[in-house]
Order: C-alpha cells, then sequence, then structure tokens
C-alpha cells in the first residue's frame, strides 16, 4: 500500500514541510540537513537557512556535503516560510544540478 502524503497549498504543518523535504531527497537521492539561524546585523535581526545535501546511504555529517547553500530571508524578500523553503530547495537543486554537470553528467549523492 503506498504511502499517504498531506498536501495543503499554505504549508502551514509540519506534515507539508516534512513531504515536500521527503520529496526533495528521494528526487536527488541524497539526505538533506536544515539550520536556521538569527543573524543580527547592525541591530538588524534576519533569519538565514543553510541547506546541505548529503549521501542518501551515510549519516550526514560523515562527510562534507555534495551541496550547501546559504540563505538570508530579508535579502531574497522571503515572508514567509513556503517562501523560503521553496528557494532554498531550488537553490540547492541548482547546486546540485551544477556539481553533476562539472562531474560529467555522474550523479555526485
Amino acid at each position: 500500500m503506498a504511502k499517504q502524503r498531506h498536501f495543503s497549498l499554505e504549508m502551514t504543518e509540519i506534515a507539508d514541510v516534512r513531504d515536500l523535504l521527503v520529496g526533495f531527497e528521494e528526487q536527488n537521492r541524497v539526505r538533506i540537513e536544515l539550520r536556521v539561524s538569527l543573524i543580527v546585523k547592525a541591530g538588524d535581526p534576519d533569519v538565514c537557512i543553510y541547506a546541505a545535501t548529503h549521501d542518501h546511504l551515510g549519516e550526514i555529517g560523515d562527510l562534507p556535503p555534495s551541496a550547501s547553500v546559504s540563505v538570508k530571508c530579508s535579502a531574497m524578500n522571503l515572508r514567509t516560510w513556503k517562501a523560503a523553503l521553496t528557494h532554498v530547495l531550488y537553490a540547492l537543486d541548482f547546486q546540485l544540478a551544477l556539481n553533476e554537470m562539472q562531474d560529467g553528467g555522474k550523479k555526485r549523492a
């Protein structure tokens, strides 16, 4: 029996984020690592999201990431979690594609 996935257009629930990440991992055959941090510059706080991909067979941290991106939300005018996560995953997917092209079409992850 196939897993039933939960989808909402607003990405307001943890299940929405989970399903987005599961889909990305399955499509790219990677494990994804996300870190959210607060950066304060000149008294102005900003949310920064770091994402990295790792070999799908290993543990996160065993080897250097196969791709990574860091996004400052205010710099990209990202106002919602949906926009921020979508942007981060597109940027990460693009980085994976660049790495694959540099390796002559061989998937790194």
